[in-house]
């Protein structure tokens, strides 16, 4: 066995947290590592590609990309939503574009560039000229390879793995938690894409621990006060989360005033605000008035895509006031974001540094340690291969 599969390598990660090390460096930066996370982790994974309101129409798309998969995500002829791997069955082109941050593209059917092979919206192939000579060819047999797909509360998820758990069995007891924020009446405003120099762990792990929110965010957010409350799933949700009880909006810098909290919220959601982990990659951060999320991309061992999506309840959208209102909370977010960017690429600098040693966990650092394990528990089982499938033959 290569020894950086060796499970007794990590014995100090498995032991509880305040007793446990962290990962090794080169789980950070190693391409073998890097390639089991792919095939054992996100390639089995429900993974969100964005909400469902970037494609309203009939033909909407846009294009999903992460180291070792490009995807189509699409608006079908009978309004359902469809995801297929993004190359021609062909000699695998790839077909179409639109990167996160950009508006949706519209299509009546998906033409290769190549050898226009075409498709229409349910991924079936229907012009293929020139293939008329070939023997024993059937084009009902090459329709696209399709990606399952599911809808909870306005994101869309897909995963590769036709032998993965139901996404609702994925998310858990987690739609009715957060219930009460409405997420299905939230409106997308923005998207903003940023390619970071790091890993998707260093990523993942600096978002979800507020150790270092006294230092790294000192001229931002390190004067908000709050108390945090780990909140587990209560089944077997492939979810982790931090509510962090407080008085006002974390979304606002201080001086900054902005939207009336959501009508929803009760209990004790009126007073803190919710940072979810969706394993492996999905990070939500709900508030009392706004919620933004975080896809993490992996997209080689030490690079990163993170798409960013700003979200306010429809209500406020509609508001005569909502661009200038909505532009305070862009300057937090981008503000913070930035500097969670150049701590995660001077993290991962040195990790590179040399012989590194794994340190110990802070109690604020639960989600890193859970993480950690999470990614063990895959990486380190038997090898195993995501069942992807084409189409199914249409009648």
């Amino acid at each position: 066995m290569d020894a950086i599969f060796e499970p007794t390598r990590y014995d100090d990660v498995r032991k509880p947290l305040l007793q446990a090390h962290g990962l090794p460096a080169d789980c950070y930066h190693d391409a073998r590592f890097f390639q089991r996370e792919l095939e054992t982790v996100f390639a089995r994974s429900w993974l969100m590609v964005g909400r469902a309101d970037r494609i309203p129409a009939t033909g909407d798309f846009f294009t999903h990309d992460q180291a070792g998969l490009s995807l189509i995500v699409l608006r079908d002829r009978e309004g359902g939503i469809r995801a297929f791997v993004n190359a021609c069955r062909h000699r695998g082109a790839r077909l179409l574009d639109v990167p996160a941050g950009q508006a949706c593209g519209n299509e009546r059917a998906i033409v290769c560039p190549y050898h226009a092979w075409s498709y229409n919206l349910e991924g079936e192939l229907r012009g293929c000229a020139g293939m008329e000579a070939t023997q024993d060819f059937d084009r009902a047999d090459f329709p696209l390879v399709s990606a399952r797909v599911g809808v909870s509360d306005g994101f869309i998820w897909v995963c590769l793995d036709h032998g993965a758990p139901p996404l609702l069995e994925w998310l858990g007891e987690l739609p009715d938690r957060l219930a009460m924020y409405q997420l299905g009446d939230m409106v997308a405003t923005r998207i903003v894409t940023h390619d970071v120099a790091c890993n998707w762990k260093v990523w993942v792990e600096n978002f979800m621990e507020g150790y270092h929110i006294p230092t790294v965010h000192r001229a931002t957010i390190s004067s908000h006060k709050a108390v945090n409350h780990p909140e587990e799933p209560s089944g077997n949700g492939q979810y982790t989360a931090i509510f962090e009880q407080h008085d006002g909006t974390l979304a606002l810098l201080d001086g900054d005033s902005g939207f009336a909290p959501i009508e929803s919220l009760h209990g004790e959601s009126v007073r803190g605000s919710r940072f979810m982990l969706v394993y492996p990659g999905t990070m939500l951060a709900l508030t009392i008035d706004t919620m933004w999320s975080f896809q993490c991309l992996p997209m080689g061992p030490e690079q990163t895509r993170i798409v960013h999506t700003s979200m306010f309840p429809r209500s406020r959208v509609a508001q005569p006031d909502f661009e200038e209102v909505a532009q305070r909370y862009y300057k937090r977010q981008d503000r913070v974001v930035a500097e969670d960017n150049a701590i995660s690429v001077q993290q991962q600098r040195g990790l590179r540094a040399g012989p590194v040693h794994p340190g110990r966990f802070a109690a604020k650092e639960r989600i890193v340690h859970a993480l950690d394990n999470w990614v063990l528990d895959r990486v380190l089982a038997p090898a195993q291969t995501a069942t992807i499938h084409p189409l199914k033959r249409s009648a």
